[in-house]
Protein backbone atom coordinates (compact mmCIF):
# COMPACT_ATOMS: atom_id res chain seq x y z
CA UNK A 1 0.00 0.00 0.00
CA UNK A 2 1.40 3.39 -1.02
CA UNK A 3 1.59 6.40 1.26
CA UNK A 4 -1.08 8.07 -0.85
CA UNK A 5 -3.49 5.16 -0.36
CA UNK A 6 -2.76 5.11 3.37
CA UNK A 7 -3.48 8.83 3.61
CA UNK A 8 -6.75 8.43 1.70
CA UNK A 9 -7.91 5.66 4.06
CA UNK A 10 -6.80 7.61 7.14
CA UNK A 11 -8.58 10.81 6.18
CA UNK A 12 -11.68 8.87 5.09
CA UNK A 13 -11.92 7.27 8.51
CA UNK A 14 -11.44 10.64 10.21
CA UNK A 15 -14.17 12.13 8.01
CA UNK A 16 -16.59 9.34 8.92
CA UNK A 17 -15.91 9.82 12.64
CA UNK A 18 -16.41 13.58 12.40
CA UNK A 19 -19.61 13.08 10.40
CA UNK A 20 -20.89 10.60 12.99
CA UNK A 21 -20.13 13.04 15.82
CA UNK A 22 -22.01 15.82 14.01
CA UNK A 23 -25.04 13.56 13.52
CA UNK A 24 -24.94 12.53 17.17
CA UNK A 25 -24.73 16.18 18.27
CA UNK A 26 -27.65 17.28 16.06
CA UNK A 27 -29.74 14.10 16.43
CA UNK A 28 -28.78 12.45 19.77
CA UNK A 29 -31.18 9.50 19.28
CA UNK A 30 -30.12 8.72 15.69
CA UNK A 31 -27.83 5.74 16.36
CA UNK A 32 -29.96 4.43 19.20
CA UNK A 33 -32.98 4.46 16.93
CA UNK A 34 -31.19 2.27 14.39
CA UNK A 35 -31.34 -0.63 16.85
CA UNK A 36 -34.98 -0.10 17.83
CA UNK A 37 -37.93 -1.91 16.29
CA UNK A 38 -40.60 -0.08 14.34
CA UNK A 39 -42.99 -0.56 17.28
CA UNK A 40 -40.54 0.93 19.76
CA UNK A 41 -39.97 3.94 17.53
CA UNK A 42 -43.74 4.43 17.15
CA UNK A 43 -44.19 4.30 20.93
CA UNK A 44 -41.37 6.78 21.51
CA UNK A 45 -42.85 9.14 18.94
CA UNK A 46 -46.30 8.90 20.55
CA UNK A 47 -44.90 9.55 24.04
CA UNK A 48 -42.84 12.49 22.79
CA UNK A 49 -46.02 14.00 21.31
CA UNK A 50 -47.99 13.35 24.49
CA UNK A 51 -50.23 10.87 22.69
CA UNK A 52 -50.34 8.51 25.66
CA UNK A 53 -53.44 6.64 24.52
CA UNK A 54 -51.71 5.68 21.28
CA UNK A 55 -48.57 4.61 23.15
CA UNK A 56 -50.71 2.51 25.49
CA UNK A 57 -52.45 0.80 22.56
CA UNK A 58 -49.09 0.01 20.95
CA UNK A 59 -47.79 -1.48 24.18
CA UNK A 60 -50.95 -3.59 24.40
CA UNK A 61 -50.28 -5.00 20.94
CA UNK A 62 -46.76 -5.97 22.01
CA UNK A 63 -48.20 -7.69 25.10
CA UNK A 64 -50.75 -9.58 22.96
CA UNK A 65 -47.98 -10.78 20.65
CA UNK A 66 -45.94 -11.97 23.64
CA UNK A 67 -48.91 -13.84 25.12
CA UNK A 68 -49.59 -15.45 21.74
CA UNK A 69 -45.94 -16.55 21.48
CA UNK A 70 -45.95 -17.74 25.12
CA UNK A 71 -43.24 -15.16 25.82
CA UNK A 72 -44.88 -13.10 28.55
CA UNK A 73 -43.18 -14.17 31.77
CA UNK A 74 -39.93 -12.24 31.61
CA UNK A 75 -38.40 -9.06 32.99
CA UNK A 76 -38.92 -7.15 29.74
CA UNK A 77 -42.69 -7.75 29.80
CA UNK A 78 -42.81 -6.72 33.46
CA UNK A 79 -41.06 -3.47 32.49
CA UNK A 80 -43.63 -2.89 29.73
CA UNK A 81 -46.46 -3.29 32.25
CA UNK A 82 -44.75 -0.75 34.51
CA UNK A 83 -44.54 1.73 31.64
CA UNK A 84 -48.22 1.08 30.86
CA UNK A 85 -48.97 1.83 34.53
CA UNK A 86 -47.10 5.14 34.24
CA UNK A 87 -49.04 6.09 31.11
CA UNK A 88 -52.33 5.14 32.78
CA UNK A 89 -51.50 7.52 35.64
CA UNK A 90 -50.88 10.31 33.13
CA UNK A 91 -54.27 9.53 31.60
CA UNK A 92 -55.89 9.77 35.04
CA UNK A 93 -56.84 6.10 35.45
CA UNK A 94 -55.68 4.82 38.84
CA UNK A 95 -57.64 1.60 38.34
CA UNK A 96 -55.65 0.73 35.22
CA UNK A 97 -52.44 1.93 36.84
CA UNK A 98 -52.94 -0.52 39.72
CA UNK A 99 -53.93 -3.29 37.31
CA UNK A 100 -50.70 -2.96 35.32
CA UNK A 101 -48.52 -2.84 38.45
CA UNK A 102 -50.21 -6.03 39.67
CA UNK A 103 -49.49 -7.70 36.33
CA UNK A 104 -45.86 -6.63 36.56
CA UNK A 105 -45.68 -7.94 40.13
CA UNK A 106 -47.21 -11.28 39.11
CA UNK A 107 -44.45 -11.77 36.54
CA UNK A 108 -41.66 -10.68 38.89
CA UNK A 109 -42.84 -13.16 41.53
CA UNK A 110 -42.38 -16.00 39.02
CA UNK A 111 -38.87 -15.05 37.90
CA UNK A 112 -35.92 -16.93 39.39
CA UNK A 113 -33.87 -13.74 39.31
CA UNK A 114 -35.25 -10.24 39.50
CA UNK A 115 -34.06 -6.73 40.18
CA UNK A 116 -34.41 -6.35 43.96
CA UNK A 117 -34.88 -2.59 43.85
CA UNK A 118 -37.25 -2.78 40.89
CA UNK A 119 -39.30 -5.29 42.90
CA UNK A 120 -39.28 -2.92 45.88
CA UNK A 121 -40.41 -0.01 43.71
CA UNK A 122 -43.39 -2.00 42.41
CA UNK A 123 -44.49 -2.81 45.96
CA UNK A 124 -44.01 0.85 46.87
CA UNK A 125 -46.21 2.02 43.98
CA UNK A 126 -48.95 -0.42 45.00
CA UNK A 127 -48.62 0.76 48.60
CA UNK A 128 -49.10 4.38 47.56
CA UNK A 129 -52.18 3.49 45.52
CA UNK A 130 -53.67 1.58 48.46
CA UNK A 131 -52.91 4.48 50.80
CA UNK A 132 -54.63 6.92 48.42
CA UNK A 133 -57.70 4.68 48.59
CA UNK A 134 -57.46 4.64 52.41
CA UNK A 135 -56.84 0.88 52.36
CA UNK A 136 -54.28 1.20 55.14
CA UNK A 137 -53.82 -2.49 55.95
CA UNK A 138 -53.10 -3.24 52.31
CA UNK A 139 -50.79 -0.24 52.05
CA UNK A 140 -48.93 -1.41 55.16
CA UNK A 141 -48.48 -4.88 53.63
CA UNK A 142 -47.04 -3.50 50.40
CA UNK A 143 -44.75 -1.04 52.20
CA UNK A 144 -43.46 -3.83 54.45
CA UNK A 145 -42.72 -5.99 51.42
CA UNK A 146 -40.99 -3.07 49.73
CA UNK A 147 -38.81 -2.50 52.80
CA UNK A 148 -37.99 -6.20 53.04
CA UNK A 149 -36.81 -6.22 49.43
CA UNK A 150 -34.66 -3.14 50.03
CA UNK A 151 -33.00 -4.59 53.11
CA UNK A 152 -32.54 -8.02 51.55
CA UNK A 153 -31.37 -11.25 53.17
CA UNK A 154 -28.38 -9.61 54.87
CA UNK A 155 -30.64 -8.81 57.83
CA UNK A 156 -31.16 -12.52 58.51
CA UNK A 157 -27.56 -13.77 58.27
CA UNK A 158 -26.37 -15.41 61.47
CA UNK A 159 -23.12 -13.99 62.78
CA UNK A 160 -21.62 -17.41 63.43
CA UNK A 161 -22.09 -18.32 59.77
CA UNK A 162 -20.02 -15.35 58.59
CA UNK A 163 -16.29 -15.53 57.99
CA UNK A 164 -14.22 -12.38 58.51
CA UNK A 165 -14.26 -11.26 54.84
CA UNK A 166 -17.90 -12.26 54.33
CA UNK A 167 -18.82 -10.57 57.59
CA UNK A 168 -17.16 -7.30 56.53
CA UNK A 169 -18.89 -7.44 53.16
CA UNK A 170 -22.30 -8.12 54.70
CA UNK A 171 -21.83 -5.39 57.29
CA UNK A 172 -21.07 -2.92 54.52
CA UNK A 173 -24.04 -4.17 52.53
CA UNK A 174 -26.37 -3.83 55.52
CA UNK A 175 -25.09 -0.30 56.10
CA UNK A 176 -25.72 0.74 52.48
CA UNK A 177 -29.17 -0.82 52.36
CA UNK A 178 -30.24 0.77 55.64
CA UNK A 179 -28.79 4.22 55.11
CA UNK A 180 -30.10 5.56 51.83
CA UNK A 181 -32.91 7.81 50.65
CA UNK A 182 -35.21 5.00 49.43
CA UNK A 183 -35.04 3.02 52.69
CA UNK A 184 -35.57 6.19 54.74
CA UNK A 185 -38.65 6.91 52.63
CA UNK A 186 -39.94 3.38 53.29
CA UNK A 187 -39.52 3.85 57.06
CA UNK A 188 -41.38 7.17 56.88
CA UNK A 189 -44.25 5.71 54.86
CA UNK A 190 -44.69 2.87 57.33
CA UNK A 191 -44.56 5.37 60.18
CA UNK A 192 -47.26 7.43 58.48
CA UNK A 193 -49.49 4.39 57.87
CA UNK A 194 -49.29 3.28 61.50
CA UNK A 195 -49.96 6.86 62.54
CA UNK A 196 -53.13 6.91 60.43
CA UNK A 197 -54.12 3.64 62.13
CA UNK A 198 -53.47 5.33 65.49
CA UNK A 199 -50.71 2.83 66.26
CA UNK A 200 -48.44 5.57 67.51
CA UNK A 201 -45.82 3.42 69.27
CA UNK A 202 -45.18 1.46 66.08
CA UNK A 203 -45.22 4.67 64.04
CA UNK A 204 -42.54 6.24 66.26
CA UNK A 205 -40.43 3.09 66.01
CA UNK A 206 -40.32 3.49 62.24
CA UNK A 207 -39.65 7.22 62.54
CA UNK A 208 -36.75 6.42 64.89
CA UNK A 209 -35.27 4.11 62.27
CA UNK A 210 -35.76 6.78 59.61
CA UNK A 211 -34.13 9.37 61.86
CA UNK A 212 -31.07 7.22 62.57
CA UNK A 213 -30.60 6.47 58.86
CA UNK A 214 -31.17 10.10 57.90
CA UNK A 215 -28.50 11.37 60.31
CA UNK A 216 -25.98 8.98 58.77
CA UNK A 217 -27.08 9.66 55.19
CA UNK A 218 -27.83 13.38 55.13
CA UNK A 219 -26.42 14.74 58.40
CA UNK A 220 -27.93 15.69 61.75
CA UNK A 221 -28.86 19.25 60.75
CA UNK A 222 -30.12 18.47 57.25
CA UNK A 223 -33.62 19.39 56.10
CA UNK A 224 -34.42 15.70 55.66
CA UNK A 225 -33.46 14.88 59.26
CA UNK A 226 -35.32 17.89 60.69
CA UNK A 227 -38.44 16.87 58.78
CA UNK A 228 -38.39 13.41 60.37
CA UNK A 229 -37.94 14.98 63.81
CA UNK A 230 -41.03 17.11 63.19
CA UNK A 231 -43.01 13.96 62.29
CA UNK A 232 -42.04 12.40 65.63
CA UNK A 233 -43.24 15.43 67.57
CA UNK A 234 -46.74 15.47 66.11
Amino acid sequence: MTNRQSNIIFYSVISIIIYALIIHFIYPDFFGNLTKSKQELSIKEAVDKGENNIALDLYQKIIEERIKDDNENNAETAAIYEEMARLSLLLGSKVEEKNYYLKSLHIKEQLKESDMYGFANTYDKLGSLAEDDKQYDQAQMYYEKSLLKRLGDTENIKKEEEGMITGMHNSRLRYIRLNNEATISAFKKLGNIHGLKKEFAIANNYYEKALTASKLTFGEDSAETLEIMSLMNR
